[in-house]
């Protein structure tokens, strides 16, 4: 046999041939189907289509493009958009782009539309958002530029310990100049793009000259913050009375007012020193529950009103908020606590002279106060009767006056 040369020979022997393979798999399309038949089907391009087509579940879930981080000094919330090949899971150290700068935070949850990612929905994210109403300190448009390597934790650390020697050197110029103000916190932003100082002070102060002397001495963006007492206590605090971090820099962002009436609702000690954190103001946890005693609070009738139950009528003196009961004071000066759920009625009236006993089987019904009758009489009597007061006082007059001298004849 004559061998088939390599070149356009071959080429033409391999089209050749291509036919004969599609008459072979014609020919086994007549027979019943066979297993290892069905195998080579399902290997098939067109075999793989039809199968995604048929279970389109069986895809991987979307992965999350954005993730909420923990940022800054102050502990900020935003949310930050990624392009990145491993995804950066909670507890995990970015390196983030903020309308400040480039700084260090930390993966809090995934934001996404498939829970088994761990994620939080997009819905629930704006909920919360919602609640918190717009104030709430919340970045919308930040971005995760990497995840941080070795170098970028040895210059956070870096950094965090420059701030110290920076404290010191401002705290220096401040006594120079003198300058009535508190040096809280010194911030320096990973990027390097500026250097924050936080302070406090009790009126408003020129710091011209201060920011001078810090930019000619650090030859960067110099930002001075001025802060109140609870968010110096954020910057500064560590552990409160209860043994935990203080509120305010674990998990509040946005400090709401803090009222002596939350105090005296849930009963509280009215001692200053105890109602107080660590900022000298009223502690934040007394807001926690002010919503959940506002609602108990509505669902018990007012004090120095009357309510009936099955037996009783009572006026309310007292009432507990978190047991929901009401002390009750009877017609006879004794004192009962009943359940809220007894009460059948309020604001009803108080009850009767003859209730005195209380203990009613059954609710007194009020009856109108008697009328005086006036008694109808004809004839003389009845113009006897009905003599005007007028004419009565003249006749007194006449009666006491005394007699008139007669003329003589």
């Amino acid at each position: 046999m004559s061998q088939v040369p390599s070149g356009e020979g071959g080429e033409s022997a391999q089209k050749q041939s291509k036919p004969s393979d599609s008459q072979d798999q014609i020919k086994p399309q007549n027979r019943p189907p066979e297993r290892p038949a069905a195998k080579q089907d399902a290997q098939s391009p067109a075999a793989k289509v039809s199968t995604t087509e048929a279970k389109p579940d069986s895809s991987p879930p979307q992965q999350p493009s954005s993730v909420i981080v923990r940022y800054g000094l102050m502990r900020q919330l935003g949310r930050f958009r990624y392009n990145l090949d491993p995804v950066p899971r909670p507890n995990t150290k970015v390196v983030v782009r903020t309308e400040r700068g480039v700084e260090f935070g930390d993966v809090v949850a995934d934001v996404g539309e498939d829970t088994s990612y761990g994620c939080v929905r997009s819905k629930q994210l704006l909920e919360y958002l919602n609640v918190n109403g717009p104030e709430y300190p919340f970045l919308q448009d930040g971005k995760v530029m990497r995840l941080a390597n070795n170098q970028d934790v040895i210059d956070h650390r870096h950094l965090e310990g420059s701030a110290r020697e920076e404290t010191a050197f401002c705290q220096q110029q401040i006594g120079k100049l003198n300058l009535e103000i508190k040096l809280v916190a010194v911030e320096h932003l990973l990027g390097g793009e500026r250097i924050i100082f936080y302070f406090a002070a009790e009126s408003r102060v020129d710091f011209r000259e201060l920011v001078r002397n810090l930019a000619s001495q650090y030859r960067t963006r110099i930002e001075m913050r001025q802060v109140g007492a609870r968010d110096e206590a954020r910057l500064v605090a560590d552990y409160e009375r209860c043994g935990l971090r203080c509120c305010c820099q674990q998990f509040i962002k946005n400090l709401k007012p803090i009222s002596m009436r939350m105090a005296k609702m849930q009963k509280a000690t009215l001692d200053p020193a105890k109602i107080s954190g660590r900022c000298g103001r009223l502690m934040c946890c007394l807001q926690f529950e002010d919503a959940a005693y506002n609602e108990l609070r509505g669902k018990l009738p007012r004090r120095n009103t009357y309510v009936r139950t099955d037996t009783i009528v009572g006026r309310v003196v007292e009432t507990q908020i978190l047991t929901q009961l009401i002390r009750l004071e009877l017609p006879d000066r004794t004192k009962v606590l009943v359940p809220n759920e007894d009460i059948l009625e309020r604001d009803v009236g108080p009850p009767g002279t003859q209730e005195v006993k209380g203990n009613l089987d059954k609710p007194k019904t009020s009856h109108p106060a008697p009328q005086p009758k006036i008694a109808k009489k004809d004839g003389a009597d009845a113009s006897k009767e009905t003599t005007p007061p007028e004419q009565l006082a003249q006749a007194v007059q006449d009666e006491n006056r005394p007699a008139e001298e007669k003329p003589s004849e």
